[in-house]
């Protein structure tokens, strides 16, 4: 148990390490070189590259340090820990491509700053998403704006999206009275939202899970059926209508969108005025989804 926990780490932590280089190959590649500041440390570091000479890596580094230090006054030693090995390696992989970008060939580099700025924005808004989707599937972070974010949510009960508002905003914005370009503003706008739906792509998108609620006179029958042709469990809950004031059954299944066609012609063969609804289920755990069952019932 003690070996497969190990691998399960490791590996957990080499995807972690892929999805950290992805994030800054996106910055070091096509952020930097374009000037595009987007929000967080990356933005910041746009931002001190394009008024001094200082090294945006060791900024960042710096910049990590200190938010970590902060994170672990403010947040505990389990957000710490699970902050510092991205929060560390980020501003190492800039290092790294950045040295690598400064060796191509000038027509290389050239390509690069001349291509059109919307395929840029595209392109690396997707590489970047991909890798922080990784990254937080994985269970981890690349420190930055996600510890205030968190000290936000912890002290003031702002949620995560409002103070992503906030803290990106403020970079974003000080990167237009810097650079003075609004152009160059609405494409870093226009990364944020298409990296962020590729980042919840990457961490959801594998949940192709609906949950299920069915209302029928013959509940009974539809459960006893669904269990046999689907072998999913079935939770069943009382439920009044308020408009006719009966108690009925309420039938609750989590399946797969294969299955629910399966089931949706169940009910309707069963009981065609059956009331029933799905949701598209962004994360399903437990026995039968992340874990083999015990019997054949696992919902």
């Amino acid at each position: 148990m003690k070996k497969l926990f190990t691998k399960k780490r490791l590996f957990s932590m080499g995807m972690m390490t892929v999805g950290v280089m992805l994030v800054a190959l996106s910055y070091s590649f096509f952020l930097q070189p374009n000037n595009l500041v987007i929000g967080g440390v990356s933005g910041i570091g746009v931002i001190y590259q394009y008024l001094t000479e200082i090294d945006p890596a060791l900024l960042m580094l710096i910049t990590n340090l200190l938010l970590l230090v902060i994170g672990l006054i403010f947040l505990g030693k389990a957000f710490f820990l699970k902050s510092i090995y991205g929060s560390l390696m980020f501003p190492v992989f800039v290092k790294v491509f950045n040295i690598m970008f400064d060796n191509l060939p000038n027509s290389f580099q050239e390509q690069i700053t001349s291509i059109d700025l919307f395929l840029i924005v595209v392109f690396s808004s997707v590489i970047m998403g991909v890798g922080l989707g990784v990254v937080v599937k994985k269970g981890g972070t690349t420190g930055g704006t996600e510890i205030p974010q968190n000290i936000f949510f912890k002290y003031f009960h702002l949620s995560y999206s409002a103070s992503l508002l906030i803290l990106d905003g403020a970079v974003i914005l000080t990167g237009y009275i810097v650079l003075r370009s609004l152009e160059l503003s609405l494409y870093s706008i226009i990364f944020t939202f298409i990296s962020g739906r590729i980042m919840d792509a990457v961490i959801f998108g594998s949940f192709n899970k609906r949950a299920v609620y069915i209302i029928s006179d013959s509940a009974d029958d539809i459960r006893d059926k669904l269990v046999a042709a689907l072998s999913r469990g079935i939770t069943s809950i009382k439920v009044v209508g308020e408009y006719s004031q009966k108690e009925k059954k309420m039938l609750v299944c989590v399946l797969s969108n294969r299955e629910y066609y399966k089931l949706r012609n169940i009910v309707e063969k069963i009981d065609k005025t059956a009331f029933y609804f799905a949701v598209q289920a962004s994360e399903v755990r437990g026995e039968g989804f992340t874990y083999e069952s015990s019997d054949d019932n696992n919902c």
